[in-house]
């Protein structure tokens, strides 16, 4: 099973590791700091570098493990040197904190359950399980930057999910229980907010800069969508 190093360290930009499988382009490692799709965050890219180049296109989860995609066929189990898009890298960690300080702003006026979410690098969305109104949206956003301003620790703990469950507001995610997992990562926002989540995140609310509202779409019952932008911090 691979360690994922970006669970305790989402600044890890560069890192060595021992590949340890190869089937064709697919690749599997001993630890690994490339994030692989999940929860509506997208994956990592980079390079490996072990006899020559290669390029990480795609990083998926698989039978429970992390599954690197890279461009051409060649690699053999060995040591090899691991480097992150980190341009890409931190904007997604950016747009990710967004989300979890819009998210929980949104559930705190109206109960409202994300039910469903895809992060980008420029534009992100998510989708709420009540009826909210684009003025209603412009106004959570407004307030969403407001506790950005205020400059809030990004910090995590593992936590039996047992004792986790009892935190009612850390499961905003539609449908998202983690029935297999015994034990959860917990992301906490200063005492604003606390969520289970296995992305990474800034260290500060202050590094996100502010959202903007770009558009508002009704797709129908518990699918009210936004969709926002970020400045620079």
């Amino acid at each position: 099973m691979t360690k994922a190093l970006y669970l305790d360290d989402a600044y890890l930009k560069e890192f060595n590791a021992n590949i340890t499988k190869v089937e064709g382009t697919s690749v599997w490692m001993d630890e690994t700091a490339f994030y692989p799709t999940s929860g509506g965050q997208p994956n990592d890219t980079g390079t490996i570098k072990a006899d020559k180049e290669y390029k990480v296109v795609n990083v998926i989860k698989q039978d429970g493990d992390i599954v690197h995609i890279v461009d051409q066929e060649g690699l053999q189990p060995g040591p090899a040197e691991c480097t992150i898009d980190w341009e890409r890298r931190y904007k997604l960690m950016r747009m990710h904190t967004s989300a979890h300080v819009l998210s929980q702003t949104i559930f705190k006026a109206t109960d409202a359950l994300c039910s469903g979410n895809e992060l980008g690098e420029e534009k992100s969305r998510m989708d709420f399980s009540v009826p909210i109104t684009k003025d209603q949206f412009q106004g959570f956003v407004e307030e969403a930057n407001k506790i950005i301003d205020q400059d809030l620790p990004i910090t995590w703990k593992f936590m039996p999910k047992e004792e986790a469950m009892k935190l009612g507001e850390a499961f905003r995610l539609m449908g998202k229980n983690h029935p297999n997992l015994d034990v959860l990562r917990m992301v906490s926002i200063g005492d604003f907010d606390i969520q289970a989540d296995g992305g990474t995140h800034v260290k500060s609310t202050k590094l996100v800069g502010h959202l903007g509202l770009i558009k508002f779409e009704n797709k129908g019952a518990q699918r009210k969508r936004i969709y926002w932008e970020l400045t620079q911090p």
